[in-house]
């Protein structure tokens, strides 16, 4: 029976609108999500024989509309969900939605935020699509004015463009905002600045058209509307400029002049360039060029826009890059490797001076594997994102699943962190969501494997300049090398020590390259008419320099360092330049790694037409690449990128610093991997805002955290402290982070802070005694944990009170206290269930396991661990599942069952190997080594050994207090 229509209903064609709490509260839960669609449509649209369209005004304050009847929602979240849809133009993962809306939420709770939420958006009717994993709107049913605007843009018609111009006259989603959701307010800033450069070069277009038929009037009109949406694009201050003087109006040509040189260099720290000069003493000179003759720049300004805009320009085509020649030694010793490596993984490193050819030898090997039909990946090292972790390896699975999109189908359940990538990794190239997926070495060994068609090569350029976790990924590969994969590594001289540069020395051969011969400088020079002698005097026999030498035609000065010689010629080039060249030189070198021409246009401040026949120039010159491997543009070697900052002023350089972190904060809401907050806080860190750094610094941090890299998460937590983030929160994760680093003397220091600064927050000063109490508890001074707990207790919520009682319960049980150990125990029990929190019930259970197996009795220790493992499992708790699952096996150890207590143990030190606890993970190593010896399996109980004993070493104290070493149960 459907319920009876609440008097919110509006039969007049009114907003409809029924809080949901008001209908809650009268109907029950359960009738609201069976009957919220149909008690909110409007009577008018109730007729299923009335088709139903959705209209959604997105540009100024946001409608919607149902069959012309506005809709309104007790929830904005509502209206940001089909913003998002409708724009986006393609479904979507619900957690991807849930992720955006709800960021602070854990994953559980956001999804079911999110499905009430679905429950009033389904008042639109059959335009939204709900699946089981994925959410987007029905084009047919759905009449959007951003799709219209986009439409009507990349038509060729005048009339589509005034028509455009006028659906956009209006801000996108203006004055709305989801303060609690900073990754809708990115995405939405994001769409905003796309949907202003569109109209931007729509009004170009309409000013080139005006003038064209004589209408300089509306050529006024249309110019000055560009400036105020697109302020910092030059060519439309120009447009303003040169159309205002054509209405003899020269005086207020030259304030529109005079207003753009204080703009630029407020917001870009640029000149105005030579041609909007030289504009501007036309118009003083009374030289300007009647509006009769068609301008050049009208047609430039026609080229299409959108977010695609580079792919419609003609970008030369780049090859190979230089010739190879003079390295016959370097390529015999590849190709040696590559054909032994058809039977054994093989690994080879490269190892020389800047400029030796390290890099074009590897595309050589690269070019050479592919002309046999073999795959390759590539992957390479960055200064600037040495702080990022795994920002490398994401480079290689990105490339494994290019090159196998079934990888994590194929892996099955060996692939798990693949397949949960892939999941997340659309058409488009982009990866969202990483989690931890990118720690479990063995995976992504494995999906290597899967790679292998016939042979493989992986080439890592700079290996010396990996992240720390991605070295250790890829040195963990070089050891243990999948039959048919051959490493091709190169790294600079002096770099050996470095993770991956040592793994390769060990496991393979490493041949420094040394300079040219004169035959090969007479090779590289033949037909240029310079003497090979000469040049090899000059040069040195760097291949760079000799490639440099032979482009300036032999006007190179004789310098001892040949390094500064091939400087100064790439400097020349680089002066050379036109003014927008270089300002987006500058702005790639900034950026520090490959990027997208959109990053590189929005960094330097110029239009997209700008910008497409800037970067053309700079192939042209030789000062950028287009790269095959990742899409995007890079300069071609480190010396181009040292010239082109040596070039810009500190202040220059701190802007462009500034424009980046923006604009990579905008996309971190839709793609945190490819923008990661690393990548943000560096920038902002660079620009000089430390306060928004140190913000950053923080997310980076979770997102380490979450990836469970926790030196980068301690050294971004640090430099947040640095930066002024000095509440207590951050000297509690640091804390936390070096407990699991096993640094506890540095880890009581942080929270000792952490207490200090807490006073007057109880919850949060029993959330710091409680952490305090678990070092001293590891270090096995169990008096002073049972104080710090006992503190802890009177300050602490309900729920936090039996998680305290449950590690009271262990303390004790330490101490030789059993019958407070109990009593600690069941109240944590008690506590736990009348609140309901499953993390404290699990906690209990673990605790009531470990004193049911020290007093003998097997099933009840039995029970409470194995509820236990499943409450953790549920709750997706690593901490605690490893801690349940060792006193389960200790229990089952004790209990006769070897090889249940074996499989338990090895579990948890899988999980503990993701998890980085190093203290754990070698008390969890020693008992797997006592399990095995038990079981007679010396040799592999003496593997165990030596990995416990490696990690107890990384304990800070370790070799001072024997009880670091006597940790069992927890």
């Amino acid at each position: 029976m459907i319920p009876p229509r609440p008097s919110a209903w509006s039969a007049t064609g009114g907003a409809t609108m029924i809080p949901r709490r008001s209908f809650r509260k009268r109907y029950g839960r359960g009738r609201f999500r069976r009957f919220g669609t149909r008690i909110l449509r409007s009577p008018v649209t109730a007729k299923s024989e009335v088709a139903r369209m959705l209209e959604l005004r997105l540009f100024g304050p946001p409608r919607v509309r149902l069959d012309g009847t506005d809709l309104r929602f007790d929830t904005r979240k509502a209206v940001a969900l089909l913003a998002f849809l409708a724009v986006s133009d393609r479904e979507h993962a619900r957690d991807s939605i849930a992720a955006m809306l709800w960021p602070e939420l854990e994953r559980g709770r956001a999804r079911a935020v999110l499905r009430r939420t679905l429950s009033v958006a389904t008042a639109v009717g059959p335009a939204l699509r709900i699946g089981p994993d994925g959410i987007g709107l029905d084009a047919d049913d759905l009449s959007c004015d951003v799709r219209r605007f986009r439409e009507l843009a990349a038509d060729s018609d005048p009339s589509s463009w005034r028509e455009a111009a006028t659906i956009a006259a209006d801000g996108f989603l203006e004055g709305f905002s989801l303060r609690d959701s900073p990754p809708f307010e990115d995405w939405q800033l994001a769409t905003s600045e796309g949907l202003r450069d569109t109209l931007s070069q729509v009004l170009a277009r309409l000013v080139a058209d005006a003038v064209t038929q004589g209408e300089l009037p509306t050529a006024l009109e249309h110019a000055r509307h560009r400036t105020r949406v697109d302020p910092l694009s030059e060519p439309a201050h120009s447009d303003l400029i040169r159309v205002t003087a054509w209405t003899g109006d020269r005086p207020g040509a030259l304030s529109a002049y005079r207003a753009l040189v204080r703009l630029l260099d407020a917001e870009l720290g640029v000149p105005p360039l030579p041609e909007t000069l030289a504009l501007q003493e036309d118009i003083r000179g009374d030289r300007l060029t009647p509006p009769a003759l068609p301008r050049p720049s009208a047609t430039r300004a026609a080229r299409p826009s959108g977010s695609g805009w580079i792919a419609d320009a003609p970008v030369p085509a780049v090859g190979t890059g230089a010739r190879l020649v003079g390295r016959a030694v370097e390529l015999a010793a590849f190709e040696r490797a590559w054909s032994h490596a058809a039977n054994v993984g093989r690994c080879l490193g490269l190892v020389g001076e800047p400029g030796m050819g390290k890099s074009t030898i590897l595309r050589a090997a690269s070019a050479t594997v592919k002309a046999q039909s073999f795959p390759t990946l590539h992957i390479e090292g960055r200064i600037s994102e040495q702080p990022l972790a795994y920002s490398a390896a994401i480079d290689l699975i990105r490339g494994m699943l290019t090159l196998r999109p079934d990888l994590p189908q194929k892996l099955g359940a060996a692939g798990e962190p693949l397949a949960a990538l892939a999941a997340e990794f659309d058409g488009a190239g982009a990866i969202r969501g990483p989690g931890d997926l990118h720690r479990v070495h063995e995976a992504v060994r494995t999906a290597i494997e899967a790679c292998v068609d016939g042979r493989l090569l992986i080439t890592v350029d700079d290996a010396h300049l990996l992240d720390g976790p991605s070295a250790a990924l890829l040195a963990y590969v070089v050891r243990r090398p999948p039959p048919g994969v051959l490493v091709l590594a190169t790294w600079t001289s002096g770099a050996g020590g470095a993770m991956l540069p040592e793994a390769v020395i060990e496991q393979g051969e490493a041949i420094a390259l040394g300079p040219l011969s004169l035959d090969a400088v007479a090779e590289l020079t033949a037909g240029t008419g310079l003497d090979p002698a000469e040049v090899l005097r000059r040069t040195r026999g760097l291949p760079l320099l000799v490639r440099e030498y032979g482009t300036s035609g032999g006007d190179l000065e004789v310098d001892a360092d040949a390094l500064a010689a091939a400087r100064a010629v790439v400097a020349a080039r680089y002066d050379s330049a036109p003014t927008i060249t270089r300002q987006l030189l500058a702005a790639a070198a900034i950026i520090g790694t490959v990027a997208d021409p959109e990053l590189i246009r929005l960094a330097s401040g110029r239009d997209e037409a700008e910008a497409v026949d800037a970067i053309e120039d700079a192939i042209e010159r030789g000062l950028l690449v287009e790269r095959s491997d990742r899409s995007g543009y890079d300069l071609p070697h480190e010396l181009a990128r040292e010239v082109a900052l040596a070039h810009l002023s500190l202040a220059r350089s701190r802007l462009l610093h500034g424009r980046i972190a923006e604009v990579l904060a905008r996309r971190h809401a839709v793609d945190p991997l490819t923008s990661p907050a690393g990548a943000v806080a560096r920038h902002l860190t660079e620009a000089g805002r430390d306060e928004d750094a140190g913000r950053w610094f923080l997310r980076a941090a979770k997102e380490s955290s979450r990836l469970l890299a926790h030196s980068e998460e301690l050294l971004q937590l640090e430099t947040a402290l640095a930066l002024g983030q000095r509440g207590p929160d951050v000297q509690l994760a640091i804390g936390r982070t070096r407990i699991r680093l096993g640094r506890y003397r540095d880890a009581l220091v942080s929270l000792d802070q952490a207490a200090a600064l807490a006073e007057g927050d109880p919850v949060l000063q029993a959330e710091v005694e409680h952490t305090i109490a678990s070092v001293h508890d590891r270090l096995g001074d169990w008096d002073l944990a049972h104080a710090h707990l006992d503190a802890a207790l009177p300050l602490a919520q309900t729920a936090q009170r039996a998680r305290i009682l449950a590690d009271l319960a262990l303390v004790s049980h330490r101490q030789g206290r059993p019958i407070d150990a109990e009593a600690a125990a069941r109240e944590a029990a008690r506590i736990a269930g009348e609140t309901d929190d499953r993390i404290a019930i699990a906690r209990a259970d673990n605790v009531l396991g470990v004193l049911a197996a020290s007093r003998g009795d097997r099933n009840a220790a039995g029970e409470h661990l194995a509820s236990a493992i499943t409450g953790a499992r549920a709750i997706a708790d690593l901490d605690l599942l490893i801690a349940a699952l060792n006193n389960s096996s200790r229990a089952l150890q004790t209990s006769g069952e070897q090889g249940a207590a074996l499989d338990a143990a090895r579990e948890a030190v899988d999980l503990a190997e993701r998890q980085g606890d190093r203290h754990r993970l070698a008390a969890l190593h020693s008992h797997v080594a006592d399990l095995l010896h038990e079981a007679g399996r010396e040799a592999e109980a003496l593997d165990e050994l030596k990995l416990s004993a490696a990690a107890f070493a990384d304990i800070q104290g370790s070799d001072a207090r024997p009880e670091v070493w006597t940790l069992s149960e927890w």
